[in-house]
């Protein structure tokens, strides 16, 4: 009867954590760290939004003071090679080419640059993150630095191991479910992946989608989010994952829960 008690109590304290079910979206800006102009503009967003600011651009280190000014999340883009050779890459891009010790270092040494970020998304990186022997010694390298960041997969491939091997390593994860603005000249484009964006969140309760600090894509968001606030919790990353961990907490107690019932009745 206590045990019982003591279950409902606790079931009662989670349930209430995550009364309301307004379905949530998240917002991530990746790119930070090239133009001062857009990317302010991008930080002056209305809305609790996270912000990937790139390591080593020339204005990365203002947009991040700009942006913790303004009471924002940011976190670290990490740049991994890309699965095509033509695409563009950053001069301190990890490389297929680079052992396990360099792989570790550089990431380190990027991390370092923003000692108060609170998880990393990857920058590209196609071809990096379907391979458990690049991936391995970043996400460990993640872990040791500071076992509280979270990673975001960018999911750049749909061949991504990057959510589940930071899973497995002990590392907060969390996906990215919509890229908002692959055709960033195309406004049609964009509202498209909005909707569909609003949509993935209405039917499975979140979503993450990931933007750019183009003009467009500022511009539309700017005129579109304030009407989303209304129906939907605009949340940044960190606290997504935090009422994802509470929602689960709860599923497991309403679970155990009615297993003791089910207990005491057989």
């Amino acid at each position: 009867m206590i045990k019982v008690f003591l279950v409902t109590a606790l079931l009662y304290v989670s349930t209430a954590a995550v009364a309301d079910q307004h379905p949530i979206l998240s917002l991530v800006i990746d790119d930070i760290g090239y133009s001062l102009e857009q990317g302010k503009a991008a930080i002056r967003l209305e809305g609790d939004h996270t912000f990937a600011i790139i390591p080593g651009a020339s204005n990365s280190q203002k947009l991040a003071a700009f942006a913790r000014h303004l009471g924002k999340e940011i976190i670290l883009h990490l740049p991994l090679q890309a699965s095509t050779p033509t695409a563009p890459s950053e001069p301190n891009s990890l490389q297929a080419s680079m052992d396990e010790n360099q792989l570790t270092r550089n990431t380190a040494s990027m991390l370092a640059e923003f000692p108060d970020i609170r998880g990393i998304n990857n920058h590209m990186g196609g071809l990096l993150t379907e391979i458990e022997y690049f991936m391995r010694p970043i996400i460990d390298s993640i872990r040791i630095y500071n076992p509280k960041l979270y990673f975001l997969d960018s999911r750049t491939t749909p061949r991504s191991i990057g959510y589940s091997l930071a899973i497995s390593s002990g590392l907060r994860s969390i996906s990215r479910d919509v890229f908002l603005d692959n055709q960033h000249t195309n406004i049609e484009s964009i509202k498209l992946q909005y909707q569909i964006w609003l949509e993935k969140a209405r039917v499975r309760g979140s979503a993450i989608a990931i933007g750019h600090p183009h003009a467009t894509t500022i511009d539309f968001l700017r005129e579109n989010l304030p009407q989303a606030a209304q129906d939907f919790r605009i949340m940044r990353v960190s606290k997504l994952i935090e009422a994802d961990t509470l929602a689960r907490k709860r599923d497991n107690w309403e679970n155990y829960l009615a297993h003791l019932q089910n207990s005491r009745l057989n």
